[in-house]
């Protein structure tokens, strides 16, 4: 007898199918019943791993275990199914009865915990916010005597007390011998504004977490959102990722500190600097003035002023970099006051020429810190700066395969967008994505002179466009027609897709 399946009935008859087919199950003859346990497990595991947003974990795990008899003994007894431990505001009992029941079923498994206490209704006011120090220390005292299964700790909070609650628990662990990631964010952007003073200031003071640093074995990527610790014994070393973001600048590291913790990471293949960076007294000379990073091949960086980007810039040499990222912080915190990036562009420009290798007679590209023409992702966010300075910054990069623009002024885009079109600039580009949602970018393109062609040397290329939610679909069509005239590949992605 051919299997019944879903597929063959229509939808009046869900339910009958569903119980003819548990009761061939019931007795044996379900092709499912003859997988051996431990392939079920298996197929559990990968089931519940198989999302990267743990919600999803939580979801199928609960989901699996309530099928059936034998489904629910099954995943009870297979403890990877167990191992994400999710928290979120506002914290009720039942989260941390699941907790305690999934810290049980877990076993001796490594632990990724991810809690999440931001209010979407928080009216900004650090004291009125409904998660507090005290609601930080029942979540503490539930989980610190796991902290040596601990592979992978996510905090996400608006205010600073849970996460000064957070670190003053950690400092009394002595090993987290598991513990690879760490991401802790005080989601508040504002503090790394010019000028912004870090609040509350009653509880600036650094704390040694875990332990003073001593505690980590394993630690290979750590992001750190408007969070400070004691950086002199921070632990920072060996890491293959780090993130530093949205920060206070009067709390961030010394040169000197930073410095440190920069080389005992040589093998670091990510750097993600937003706002500030080290604190940089141009009085006193750096351990080091270059900061030798032969592996990174990722870096992302916000800056707030651009004499201070410069300064920061100088002191690394990249040989490896392949993917870089600027944006202009200061254009989001204060849209009247953007700053002028063109100086920024043109100190990149020269440094891509500036040879740092004291043998070579004369100064050649291969050997500067930041080797433009073997980029092959490039993201240029909020960025104000002449026309000429942006041209000569892309000249640069002939071997750039993605490029990223969002909030680019008018001037700059009308630039150099015939010339990326036509391969005029960046002759092998294949994927220039714009991700503005407003009518500007629509407007330019449709602007168009018309007989634009791409250079037949060069590959072919796609255009990505987030439309305007005011665009009809008239004229996204009309877009995507002259692009393709034009010899470029359009997708509209919004209120049009092609």
């Amino acid at each position: 007898m051919p299997s019944v399946t879903l597929n063959s009935v229509s939808g009046d008859s869900f339910v009958n199918v569903r119980k003819l087919n548990a009761g061939r199950y019931l007795h044996g003859t379900s092709t499912i019943a003859t997988i051996p346990d431990e392939l079920l497990s298996a197929i559990f595991h990968v089931a519940t791993h198989d999302s990267h947003d743990c919600y999803d974990a939580i979801f199928h795990a609960t989901t699996i275990s309530h099928v059936c008899q034998r489904w629910r003994n099954v995943s009870l007894s297979t403890s990877s199914l167990w191992t994400v431990i999710v928290l979120t505001f506002p914290t009720r009992r039942i989260q941390f009865f699941r907790t305690v029941d999934w810290l049980a079923r877990s076993r001796s498994r490594p632990l990724h915990l991810y809690m999440d206490f931001r209010d979407p209704a928080w009216n900004w006011d650090e004291a009125s916010h409904c998660f507090g120090w005290q609601n930080m220390e029942n979540v503490m005292r539930l989980i610190l005597p796991y902290a040596y299964r601990w592979q992978k700790v996510e905090l996400l909070t608006d205010t600073w007390a849970p996460i000064f609650t957070f670190l003053s628990y950690t400092s009394r662990i002595k090993s987290a011998p598991m513990l690879q990631d760490v991401l802790l964010s005080r989601c508040n952007a504002f503090f790394a504004a010019k000028g912004e003073l870090f609040r509350p200031s009653a509880m600036r003071h650094p704390v040694s977490w875990f332990g003073g640093g001593s505690a980590f074995h394993s630690l290979r990527r750590v992001s750190l959102a408007g969070v400070h610790v004691n950086w002199i014994n921070s632990g920072l070393s060996g890491l293959l990722e780090l993130e530093l973001r949205y920060h206070a600048s009067e709390v961030m590291p010394t040169l000197h500190e930073f410095c440190d913790i920069i080389s005992t990471c040589p093998e670091l293949e990510r750097l993600s600097i937003l706002g500030w960076g080290p604190q940089i007294d141009v009085n006193v000379a750096p351990k080091q003035r270059t900061l030798y990073l032969p592996h990174l091949r990722d870096f992302a960086f916000g800056f707030i002023d651009v004499d201070y980007a410069i300064d920061l810039l100088s002191l690394f040499y990249l040989p490896a970099l392949e993917m870089l990222s600027l944006e202009d912080i200061s254009s989001s915190l204060d849209p009247s006051h953007p700053c002028d990036s063109s100086r920024l562009l043109e100190y990149l420009t020269a440094a891509h020429h500036s040879c740092t290798t004291s043998f070579h007679p004369f100064p050649c590209a291969t050997c500067g810190p930041y080797p433009l023409s073997s980029l092959r992702s490039l993201e240029l966010h909020g960025l104000t700066s002449c026309g000429v300075s942006l041209r000569c910054f892309l000249q640069e990069t002939a071997t750039l395969d993605h490029l990223v623009l969002s909030g680019l002024d008018k001037p700059n885009l009308q630039a150099i967008i015939p010339d990326l079109i036509a391969a005029a600039l960046c002759p092998s580009l294949l994927d220039l994505k714009f991700n503005d949602t407003g009518p500007t970018i629509a407007a330019l393109l449709a602007s168009l002179p018309v007989g634009i062609v791409r250079n037949s040397n060069s590959p072919s290329m796609r255009i990505i466009v987030v439309a305007n939610a005011a665009d009809s679909d008239d004229v996204t069509h009309e877009l995507v027609h002259l692009l393709r005239t034009a010899g470029v590949e359009a997708m509209i992605l919004g209120n049009a897709t092609c």
